[in-house]
């Protein structure tokens, strides 16, 4: 295995975002035939993500019965608002050269108001701890998980250009929102050339829409 507290060493120091989100009440038939979304289908930047939220309810996962012919949701309604979720995001799949996958989430209506007509979905609070790597860590694959039968599937990139790149594909800047290792690699070399990206140096300074944005 590998050795106990080596993934939280890659986390110091801290690039971890606090993000506290207000949904506001929406009419549900805005919500209905895929006209508009409170949160659109995505993993997370980070190794963990640590979510509550409040009793009003919307928030699905990915159902991954392979059985499924088509990609669907699963609802997850808050039976407590004191529960904690744990999800996992990219950069654990990375390290973990795909052996542990992200949770594609979502936040839609509730399920006992889809179908319904009239009905104003009330807002919805959220507060979620996105555990995040260090800048400057590797958010390749770790040895562990690299061998002659399973090379590495991720190329090895730090975490801030790994940020940069998940940022370009959220605001449209390279129009593709899965690259393969080869354009993960190009897009690493464009990083480090291109002035206009987000230096390191301002990192600090980045309004944490931009910084993280799942």
């Amino acid at each position: 295995g590998i050795d106990d507290g080596s993934l939280v060493a890659r986390c110091v120091p801290s690039s971890t975002d606090l993000r506290l989100t207000h949904y506001p009440a929406i009419p549900v038939e805005e919500m209905q035939g895929d006209r508009a979304s409170r949160i659109a289908p995505h993993t997370d930047f980070g190794p963990i993500t640590l979510l509550f939220q409040d009793s009003t309810g919307g928030l699905e996962i990915e159902d991954r019965d392979e059985n499924s012919k088509t990609k669907s949701f699963v609802p997850l309604p808050p039976t407590d608002t004191t529960e904690m979720i744990v999800n996992v995001g990219d950069t654990l799949t990375r390290w973990t050269n795909g052996k542990i996958t992200g949770g594609i989430h979502q936040v839609t209506a509730p399920e006992a108001m889809k179908e319904g007509s009239g009905l104003m979905i009330p807002p919805r609070m959220s507060m979620a701890y996105l555990f995040k790597a260090g800048r400057n860590v590797s958010v390749g694959p770790l040895p562990k998980f690299v061998s002659d039968r399973q090379p590495a599937i991720y190329p090895d990139m730090t975490a801030f250009e790994f940020q940069q790149w998940r940022n370009s594909t959220v605001y449209g800047l390279n129009g593709k929102e899965h690259l393969n290792e080869k354009e993960q690699l190009n897009v690493k070399e464009q990083l480090n050339d291109k002035e206009h990206m987000i230096g390191a140096g301002s990192w600090n300074s980045t309004p944490k829409a931009i910084q993280l944005q799942a």
